[in-house]
């Protein structure tokens, strides 16, 4: 559930038709294990939209679980505690990779 913003920007971008090339290459250009990922130049300390729309959907629906206890109505709160798990661990983890 985490990765639906993800999920849902590649579905767009195939649907509008953006052209994209898959090419298999080694990641950040390690090639043995001398190699290091740290201070490559394709790594960014800048959050991107995505991270942030990720971040905002994980208030929300901590809100909702919130909203959930308030107004005592539990119809949701599974789906609510799932998405909301999803989301703050996929955050967590791309707030911890530009540590």
């Amino acid at each position: 559930m985490g990765f639906s913003v993800h999920n849902s920007l590649a579905v767009l971008e195939g649907h509008f038709g953006k052209k994209s090339d898959f090419i298999r290459t080694p990641k950040f250009n390690i090639n043995n294990l001398k190699d290091s990922w740290k201070g490559n130049k394709y790594l960014s300390r800048n959050l991107s939209l995505s991270t942030m729309v990720e971040g905002l959907l994980w208030l929300y629906f901590g809100f909702a679980i919130y909203s959930a206890f308030v107004l005592e109505d539990f119809g949701l709160i599974i789906f609510h505690l799932m998405l909301f798990a999803g989301f703050g661990y996929v955050v967590f983890k791309s707030l911890l990779s530009k540590v």
